[in-house]
């Protein structure tokens, strides 16, 4: 039990708009305060006060919430998967507070002074696909995302980049927000014929990307980031996500002792809230934040005292993985010393859109070699 003076954490999610609802990625944030003060002692034995903030998905909403942390004094900061990461790193970034990403894969992301992306959200998403073609043989394939900055520039540099080194050559299909009907272009990407489909986005756009492509491609391998499976939507999809590869930062199976933990957490502190990607988000990132904190030597919880055991704290295993290990000290991952892990876990979807069969994918660094000159 946590009983030395309290320290505040923040946590920033997108919350509940119109197009969506993340509000269990806040539910399981609040329960892992809770798990936190009760049976680990809090932050090297100081209670933690948990601040939210919703970004709703509006990029001064998320710049606003940054500057509420800066003002409101607390010691870190933490986000799941915050669509709009970028608009709170130029806040919190030069303003020297600690800022944990259960995953991170923008440039800014990667790159930032006092960010910490504590999985490998660049190999998730970009990797994973690359060694799947390898594994298979495939030499072309297409990868759709939303028409926006962060995603499509990511996709044309890392993504081709990671491709490339698997043997394959990819096209990058951009789709502008809220196009409803993505057959026109999902045909014409069609003609380079691919041999897998690659879909980055939120579960609103995939959904329609993985109709369209289900629709002109039936047979055609898909790989997808987790955000995007929702049996929500399955039922729109032709075949459902049957046969889907998932490339996520969570085994969300229930028979590992990492899901039991949460479910038995949810269900003392948040009852009704799902185990599920969203969910997975508001846990990890903050229990990873004080396993590493409290293996650390030092007593006192600051911003700095932070950021200096992050990077010195020994290897810990990264909540909901089933056993990969993070440490913060720069060296996981070559393409960027924000990031803390090396590994992934690729999963399969059933029709309905259930992940299982889950294994962890080693990242082969040479996936990521810039072509020598």
């Amino acid at each position: 039990m946590a009983t030395g003076e309290p320290v505040t954490i923040g946590f920033i999610s997108e919350g509940k708009a119109a197009a969506y609802d993340t509000s269990a990625e806040i539910a399981a944030a609040n329960a892992t305060v809770a798990y936190i003060n009760e049976h680990l002692g809090g932050l090297r034995g100081h209670k933690v006060v948990l601040k939210t903030c919703e970004s709703k998905g509006n990029p001064a909403a998320a710049t606003d919430c940054a500057n509420q942390m800066v003002g409101g004094g607390v010691v870190a900061v933490a986000e799941g998967a915050l669509g709009l990461a970028d608009q709170t790193i130029d806040v919190l970034s030069p303003a020297g507070v600690p800022l944990l990403l259960n995953y991170g894969a923008t440039p800014k992301s990667l790159s930032a002074a006092n960010v910490f992306s504590l999985m490998n959200g660049v190999s998730a998403i970009f990797a994973t696909p690359a060694a799947l073609a390898k594994e298979r043989g495939i030499t072309k394939a297409a990868m759709v995302t939303i028409d926006v900055p962060g995603a499509t520039g990511t996709a044309n540099q890392i993504g081709k980049l990671t491709f490339a080194n698997a043997g394959a050559a990819l096209d990058v299909v951009t789709i502008p927000p809220g196009t409803p009907d993505m057959t026109s272009q999902i045909a014409a990407a069609k003609r380079n014929d691919p041999g897998m489909w690659v879909v980055l986005g939120d579960t609103t756009f995939c959904g329609g990307a993985l109709k369209a492509i289900r629709t002109a491609a039936p047979d055609a391998p898909a790989v997808v980031n987790d955000r995007c499976v929702s049996p929500s939507i399955s039922s729109s999809i032709p075949g459902g996500f049957n046969g889907v590869q998932v490339g996520t930062t969570a085994n969300l199976d229930p028979a590992t002792n990492d899901v039991k933990l949460f479910q038995a957490a949810l269900d003392q502190y948040a009852s009704g809230t799902p185990v599920n990607a969203t969910s997975a988000g508001g846990w990890s990132p903050i229990l990873a934040l004080a396993e590493a904190l409290n293996s650390a030597p030092g007593t006192d919880v600051t911003r700095q005292s932070i950021l200096e055991a992050l990077r010195t704290a020994p290897p810990q295993k990264y909540p909901l993985t089933n056993g990969i290990d993070f440490q913060c000290n720069g060296k996981a991952f070559p393409v960027s010393p924000n990031v803390c892990a090396s590994d992934v876990i690729v999963a399969t979807a059933d029709r309905a859109g259930k992940l299982g069969d889950y294994r962890i994918l080693e990242t082969d660094p040479a996936l990521f070699t810039p072509p020598s000159r």
